[in-house]
């Protein structure tokens, strides 16, 4: 165990300021948090009921070779919760009449094909734009230019407006319209127009300087030190554009807590009437973001009174585990954290005999660690255009599949008369996994694209 005077303070602080009931709670969740620290967790953990914060601790080494421990100030990565920042800038810039959720790609990006001419600010926000998931590595080294015209050139799932289907490179095309309209970069923008007025020092990329020795290091589940996010490749202004505006942020639970309190319930980022065109506050809130490695939830339930909020940094003992062992203690139902419970499309049909032999054959070589059968597999049936991911990092993305989530055992490969066939798995690790196989109709069956969907 790796107590530090800041977490003895936040303690002691709990025992003598909440109600006895509380004070039995707040042992229990750090008990509960000894126990996933034995079990190989580390990370950190905030946990606050009824206004009163009943835990805010580390756990485990934030750096193993320095035996740095986690305390509740430790720095993390906060993965897809970077979008937050994104929309609330859009919102801000919608606000002070700079920018309208109807304008188009048109309207910012003259040479925009005519496919996505009439794309929008709200379908690109709410993941109705058709772009995929990513269109690249998250560190290739690629500008702003290069990675618009990239995005012109994919191909989209979708006819903008008809579906949704989760798109990081979306928000990346966000993050260069906010670029576009304020003359900032995005993490520029960003810290004068969310962090600072917000008080918030300890959240951004570049801007707040963060020292290498307070940054929380990742760990494969083989106890590989996955490095720290400052000290993958990124842009002299911020991260490679594959990545900027969807992912790739640092914070503290604390500022992100702040946060979203500011962003929630009060009015100094945006009125009322203009946080309600994206975020509920009186409806249940849970977002998370992950690399695979990393991991950062939080969670809301206003009526409950209960804010989450769990970054985790070791493959081998993730997030989602500890948030179903923490909400048993608040008295949660956990009946949507089971692995078992994400999402399928009712009413799907065997997919062709052709693609599903394919992905049996992916599913397997994923399993061995035949890094050159996937190798073969990806050469012959993925995309290979312009907007599409190097081999080597659709070799790297996929082949992490096992390192992610365990031994995959195929259950059904299912097609629908709109959007993607679906790949169900049952993994090891977590349980019961789909993944969308973005894919033509017709043969040869070529893919573009797989979006992971896990349930816990």
């Amino acid at each position: 165990m790796h107590w530090t005077s800041g977490a003895v303070l936040v303690m002691s602080m709990v025992a003598s300021a909440v109600p006895v009931h509380s004070q039995d709670i707040a042992v229990r969740l750090d008990s509960t948090m000894r126990v996933a620290e034995r079990e190989g967790f580390s990370g950190v953990v905030r946990v606050e009921q009824n206004g009163v914060t009943l835990l805010e601790k580390g756990y485990g080494l934030a750096n193993r070779a320095a035996r740095i421990p986690f305390t509740a100030a430790t720095v993390v990565q906060i993965g897809s919760n970077t979008k937050d920042f994104t929309a609330v800038a859009v919102l801000q810039l919608v606000e002070s009449h700079r920018l309208s959720l109807e304008d188009t790609l048109g309207k910012f990006f003259h040479g925009a094909p005519a496919d996505k001419r009439a794309i929008t600010v709200r379908q690109l926000m709410n993941h109705r734009a058709g772009f995929p998931s990513g269109i690249g590595g998250d560190f290739e080294p690629i500008g702003r230019a290069a990675f618009i015209d990239s995005a012109m050139k994919t191909r989209l799932l979708f006819a903008p407006g008809s579906r949704e289907s989760y798109s990081n490179t979306g928000f990346s095309v966000l993050a260069a319209i906010i670029e576009h309209v304020t003359g900032k970069t995005y993490d520029a923008y960003v810290h004068d127009a969310i962090l600072a007025p917000l008080g918030l020092r300890r959240t951004g990329f570049l801007l707040p300087a963060f020292r290498s020795d307070e940054q929380a290091h990742g760990y494969l589940a083989n106890g590989t030190d996955n490095g720290t996010m400052l000290a993958k490749p990124h842009a002299p202004d911020g991260p490679w554009w594959n990545l900027r505006g969807n992912g790739g942020m640092l914070s503290t639970v604390g500022d992100m807590h702040r946060f979203y309190a500011a962003l929630l319930e009060g009015t100094t980022l945006m009125t009322p009437a203009t946080r309600a065109l994206r975020f509920d506050p009186a409806e249940p809130i849970g977002l998370a973001g992950s690399d695979g490695v990393s991991f950062f939830l939080y969670e809301r339930f206003p009526r409950k009174h209960i804010e989450i909020i769990i970054a985790s940094t070791n493959a081998a003992s993730k997030a989602p585990k500890v948030r179903r062992e923490i909400g048993r203690v608040l008295g949660l139902p956990d009946a949507g954290d089971r692995p078992d419970n994400v999402a399928r499309r009712p009413g799907g049909k065997p997919a062709p005999v052709a693609m599903t032999a394919v992905l049996e054959d992916m599913v397997q070589a994923i399993n061995s660690g035949d890094t050159v059968r996937l190798r073969q597999i990806i050469v012959a049936h993925f995309a290979a255009d312009a907007g599409s991911p190097p081999v080597n990092e659709r070799l790297k993305r996929i082949g992490g599949l096992h390192e992610m989530l365990g031994h995959l055992t195929l259950e059904r490969v299912e097609q629908f008369d709109d959007g993607p066939l679906e790949m169900t798995l049952r993994s090891a690790q977590e349980g019961l996994v789909v993944v969308a196989v973005l894919a033509d109709r017709a043969e040869p069956y070529t893919i573009h694209g797989l979006q992971v969907r896990v349930g816990g």
